[in-house]
C-alpha cells in the first residue's frame, strides 16, 4: 500500500480574531502526534502574545487543510486508504484543519481571547493608527478588560501560515521533523509524529499512568523527590511504554533496537493487537512505582533495561497465569535478585569470536535478541527462588506455587514425566503447554501434594487421560 506522495502547500495569513474563532468552532484538530510534550505555562504564552502584540510573531504557523488532502487521496488512492480513512474521519468531526507545527500557538490564541490568562504588566509597542502604545496594568491585563482600541489591534493582528494541501500521514510526520529541526528531536518524539493508532494508545497510556511515571522518572531535588519534567516531556515514558508493546506482543524475538520500536508503529500492527496485554503490563509496574518508588530498577545504574528486565518477567508471568499476591514482597524481591544477577562476575557471553565477553551487568548495556535471551532464561529461573506465598500459579481447576513446577522440573532432568521429551525452561510455567499433573489421578483420590506430582507436556497428559496408575506389588502371601 502506497503510504507517501510528494507534499504541496500554500501560504496564507489569518487574523488573530479569525485564528481564535476557528479554535473556539473546534475546526482545528490538535493532533499530539505533533505536539511538543512541553506545553506552554503562563510565562511562555505571555511571551507569545507579547510577540504577537509587538509584530515579532512572523514565524508561520503549519496546518493541513483537511478537505484538500481528503480531495487528494481520493483521487489517487481511493476511499479504502489507510489515509483517505484517518482525513476522512477527521472532516465528518468537523475540522477543517489539522495543526502540523504550532498546537501551542494556536492554544496561546484560543486561551488568551477567552481570559484563560493575562497579558504580562508592562508596556507594549503597538503602533497601529493613532495608538502607539499602551499598558497592560492590574486592572487591564486580561483581553476582557482592554480598551476597545487596543482589543480591535490585536483581534485584527496578522499571524502567517503554510497550509499543506496534499499529504499522506507518513509526509506530514516528516514535514514535523523537518520543521522541527531546529531542535534535536529524540528517536521516541520523531515516532511519536507518526499518526497512527498506536502512537495514541503509547500517548493515552502515558496520560493513564502518569503518577506512576512521575515517580519512575523523578530526581531528588532540595531533599524532596520531585517529577524530571525534562524527561516526561522528551517522552521517556512513551518509549518505556513501546518497548513494553513489543515484548508483550513478539516477546524478545525481535529485539529491542530503534528498528523493532518503529515498526511498531501503524494501525494494525501486532503491538496494537497485543496492547491490552501491554496496558496490563505498564498498569502492574506503574502501580509498583507509585506504592514503592523506582529503587528496585536500578541495580548498576541501568534504570531502564531493569525495566524492561521487569516488564520481561510480568509478561511471562502473565501469559502463564501466575498472579502477584504480596506486591511488597515481589518488588523488594525483584531489587534484591538484579542486584545479585549484576554483581555476578560469571561470563554468560562470550560472542562466536569469544571477545565479547559479558556478564550479565555487560548484557544490561544491549538490546538484541541474542542478549536479551539470556536475560530472559536468568530472569525466568530466578522464579525458583521467590519466598513462599509471592506468587501463585492459577488455572481454572487449581492453584499451584510456581516455584513447585521448577522444582519437579528440575526433578525430572528437564524431561516431561510422560513422554520423556525435554521441556524447554521457557515452557515450566506456560499452562498451554505443560500441567502439573498426579500420579495417582486427582478424581481417583489422589493427594495434591509435592510426592504426588510431576510436571508435563499438556498433550501427554490429555493422552494419558485420568486413568490409575499401573504399580508394581507384591502380592500379600
Amino acid at each position: 500500500m502506497v503510504t507517501k506522495m510528494k507534499t504541496k502547500h500554500d501560504t496564507y495569513t489569518l487574523s488573530v480574531a479569525q485564528l481564535a474563532y476557528l479554535m473556539s468552532e473546534h475546526q482545528i484538530y490538535l493532533d499530539e502526534a505533533f505536539q511538543s510534550n512541553t506545553r506552554w505555562a503562563t510565562l511562555m504564552n505571555q511571551e507569545y502574545m507579547r510577540s504577537i502584540i509587538e509584530g515579532r510573531a512572523i514565524t508561520a504557523i503549519t496546518l493541513g487543510s483537511v478537505d484538500e488532502i481528503v480531495s487528494v487521496l481520493e483521487r489517487r488512492y481511493g476511499p479504502t486508504h489507510i489515509d483517505y480513512k484517518f482525513f476522512k474521519d477527521l472532516k465528518d468531526q468537523g475540522y477543517k484543519y489539522i495543526t502540523i507545527d504550532g498546537n501551542n500557538r494556536d492554544n496561546c490564541v484560543a486561551s488568551f481571547i477567552n481570559n484563560e490568562f493575562p497579558l504580562a504588566l508592562g508596556k507594549y509597542e503597538i503602533e497601529e493608527g493613532n495608538l502607539v502604545e499602551f499598558e497592560a496594568t492590574n486592572k487591564q491585563k486580561y483581553y476582557k478588560d482592554l480598551d476597545s482600541e487596543v482589543k480591535r489591534c490585536i483581534d485584527q493582528t496578522i499571524l502567517n501560515f503554510v497550509v499543506v494541501t496534499q499529504s499522506t500521514r507518513k509526509g506530514l510526520a516528516e514535514l514535523f521533523c523537518n520543521v522541527n529541526k531546529g531542535m534535536t528531536l529524540n528517536n521516541q518524539e520523531k515516532r511519536n509524529a507518526i499518526p497512527c493508532k498506536f502512537g495514541q494508545l503509547v500517548r493515552d497510556t502515558t496520560k493513564k499512568y502518569a503518577k506512576g511515571f512521575g515517580r519512575i522518572y523523578s530526581k531528588i531535588k532540595e531533599g524532596n523527590e520531585v517529577i524530571d519534567q525534562k524527561k516526561i516531556n522528551r517522552r521517556y515514558p512513551d518509549e518505556l511504554i513501546v518497548k513494553a508493546a513489543v515484548v508483550c506482543a513478539h516477546g524478545i524475538s525481535k529485539g529491542l533496537n530503534g528498528n523493532a520500536l518503529d515498526e511498531a508503529y501503524g494501525d494494525g500492527t501486532a503491538e496494537v493487537i497485543a496492547f491490552n496485554r501491554t496496558d496490563k503490563v505498564i498498569g502492574q509496574l506503574t502501580k509498583l512505582a507509585e506504592k514503592f518508588g523506582k529503587d528496585a530498577w536500578r541495580a548498576d545504574g541501568r534504570d531502564d533495561s531493569n525495566m524492561v528486565d521487569f516488564i520481561i518477567l510480568l509478561d511471562h508471568l502473565n501469559r502463564n497465569s501466575v498472579v502477584i499476591e504480596d506486591d511488597e514482597k515481589f518488588y523488594n524481591w525483584f531489587a534484591e535478585s538484579q542486584l545479585e544477577r549484576t554483581s555476578s562476575e560469571k561470563i554468560l557471553y562470550t560472542g562466536k569470536k569469544g571477545t565479547n565477553v559479558r556478564t550479565y551487568a555487560g548484557l544490561l548495556r544491549a538490546s538484541g535478541a541474542n542478549f536479551l535471551t539470556i536475560r530472559e532464561e536468568k530472569l525466568i529461573d530466578s522464579i525458583s527462588q521467590v519466598p513462599d506465598d509471592i506468587l501463585t500459579f492459577r488455572d481454572t481447576e487449581r492453584n499451584y506455587d510456581p516455584k513447585i513446577r521448577y522444582i519437579l522440573w528440575l526433578r525430572q532432568n528437564g524431561l516431561c514425566a510422560i513422554s520423556k521429551e525435554k521441556i524447554d525452561a521457557r515452557h515450566i510455567l506456560n499452562g498451554q503447554v505443560t500441567h502439573v499433573d498426579h500420579y495417582d489421578p486427582h478424581r481417583h483420590g489422589g493427594e495434591t501434594s509435592l510426592e504426588n506430582a510431576r510436571l508435563v507436556f499438556k498433550q501427554a497428559n490429555l493422552e494419558k487421560g485420568a486413568a490409575l496408575q499401573k504399580v508394581s506389588k507384591e502380592l500379600p502371601t
